[in-house]
């Protein structure tokens, strides 16, 4: 009986594929029954940095000077045209949020199992909510939602608030991004944040002044420890 239940549950699942196909969001071709959001082909091609196996990553040594940082990584390397932009760009510009959870799971799970130190708080880097109304959604949440699930920790998607929509970072000095965004956080929940470590979720870390100006404000605040992470480093 089990055995007729689940042919019959395949073949439903089959036939909607059929009627209502899904494609995968990085080459655009139909996926088969055991893939899901990327083929496995696409997969297979991922820009991935590998930097949380490098002592001291790439994306630590930005922040050289700046802020003690405990772990800082980033999951994809990001160029123009690439896969990553591709997929960067439909999380943060199409609402597929789905792709941001499904990356931030792959990516979690790589950090997780080469012994990444797990957080006790999860911050996704905050919009304005004047931007959060614009667009109806934080990429950075999705994310932290997939990378939680292999990370642990609790997802504090309210303990910091941008409080200022601050103007575009391009073609600015790394002195005047720095000023661009300095006072931009207010931390909102301190029970959260004191002595606890915290891990930062962005997309794509370029210079770093945003993350540098969050983390910055939670060690203020008296996090004990500060972990980065992104889904891609540009």
């Amino acid at each position: 009986m089990q055995h007729t239940q689940k042919y019959y549950f395949e073949w439903l699942n089959d036939l909607s594929r059929m009627m209502f196909p899904k494609n995968c969001c990085s080459c655009g071709l139909s996926l088969n029954r055991n893939e899901e959001i990327i083929c496995l082909s696409c997969l297979s091609k991922l820009p991935k940095t590998n930097y949380h196996r490098l002592k001291p990553s790439p994306i630590q040594k930005r922040f050289d000077g700046r802020i003690p940082v405990d772990q800082a990584t980033s999951f994809l390397s990001f160029r123009r045209g690439n896969q990553a932009q591709t997929l960067l760009h439909d999380l943060k510009y199409k609402g597929r949020e789905d792709i941001g959870e499904y990356l931030g799971g792959l990516f979690g799970a790589d950090l997780a199992r080469d012994g990444f130190s797990p957080p006790d708080v999860i911050i996704p880097l905050p919009l304005h909510p004047s931007k959060f109304a614009i667009r109806g959604y934080n990429q950075c949440h999705s994310i932290s939602r997939g990378m939680k699930r292999f990370l642990g920790g609790e997802l504090a998607l309210n303990a910091v608030r941008r409080k200022v929509h601050n103007e575009t970072q391009t073609n600015k000095t790394r002195f005047e991004r720095w000023m661009n965004v300095e006072h931009i956080f207010e931390v909102t929940e301190p029970s959260k944040i004191i002595a606890k470590h915290i891990l930062i979720i962005d997309d794509v870390v370029t210079t770093g002044s945003t993350l540098e100006a969050c983390g910055r404000k939670l060690l203020e605040t008296g996090a004990r420890s500060l972990s980065l992470a992104t889904l891609a480093s540009a």
